[in-house]
């Protein structure tokens, strides 16, 4: 059974506000989780190529991974994991200058 939430939370609120369905959508890809992580670290906002060499390195375990790799990991986030993030209200991502910025503060996430 799932928590539900007030819908007049406002959006500088955590992730722990999200339902228990929202907060195991956003963490069921491994991408996303260490796509929260690079911008925890990185700050905001993020450039989409910063963070997408970020969670390329994460997954790759090397300091530098190969631009193709990197490129691939952009094209993911882009298509797939931040416009979910931002249909959750965790992330704000602009399409068109490809930059990231927080809404909620992951530091309380749990589920």
């Amino acid at each position: 059974m799932s928590q539900t939430t007030d819908e007049s939370t406002d959006r500088d609120g955590t992730v722990a506000d999200l339902t228990a369905d929202e907060r195991y959508d956003l963490l069921a890809a491994d991408r996303r989780r260490l796509t929260l992580a690079a911008l925890s670290e990185l700050g905001a906002p993020a450039d989409l190529e910063d963070v997408a060499a970020e969670v390329a390195a994460r997954e790759s375990d090397e300091d530098s991974p190969p631009t193709a790799v990197v490129d691939r990991v952009a094209v993911s986030l882009h298509h797939v994991h931040l416009p979910r993030m931002a249909d959750l209200d965790v992330v704000d991502y602009d399409t068109v200058s490809n930059r990231i910025e927080a809404v909620r503060a992951t530091s309380t996430l749990s589920i």
